[in-house]
């Protein structure tokens, strides 16, 4: 796989693009060593791309004679605000991660909530009894259909994928 970077020839500045990311759809970006890991988003480019508006860009591939003679005597374009950019996406992601555990939770005792509401209802249900045959067959069915309902959250509150 190729990595990339845009190379501004005004003012010999460049951003590394790396390789591209078919399952994100964006370059891994600038690389940091403090973090060992990439931007993976668009934002140096972006700032890039605004900041060189009308010099002219050229992408050059890696595994050049070119790709190297920019690396080596060109200036890297925002070179000392990488690591704070790859900070800020870890910082987003823990975010993101934090918030899905704690909605995962709020789920949990939501099931909980309701396994207990059905418990108390199924109660009240198996105390009552029909003054016709008719009416007894009715709460039999309510009575199976909460067993079933208790039943299938019970199975999902034990099952391992979803805790």
């Amino acid at each position: 796989m190729r990595d990339y970077l845009l190379f501004c020839t005004y003012c010999s500045s460049y951003t590394l693009l790396h390789s591209f990311d078919k399952e994100s759809g964006n370059f891994l970006g600038e690389y940091s060593l403090l973090h060992n890991d990439y931007t993976r988003n668009s934002l140096v480019v972006n700032k890039f791309l605004l900041a060189h508006l009308g010099h002219t860009l050229r992408v050059i591939p890696s595994k050049t004679d070119e790709y190297m003679n920019v690396i080596c005597t060109a200036s890297r374009f925002l070179e000392d605000d990488i690591d704070k950019y790859v900070e800020e996406r870890l910082a987003r992601q823990q975010y993101f991660e934090r918030d899905r555990q704690s909605e995962r939770q709020l789920g949990k005792v939501q099931l909980h909530i309701v396994e207990h509401l059905l418990k108390y209802e199924l109660e009240s249900l198996s105390r009552l009894k029909g003054s016709t045959p008719a009416e007894t067959q009715v709460f039999l069915g309510k009575e199976l259909g909460m067993k079933k309902a208790l039943e299938v959250i019970q199975s999902v509150l034990s099952n391992k994928q979803f805790s």
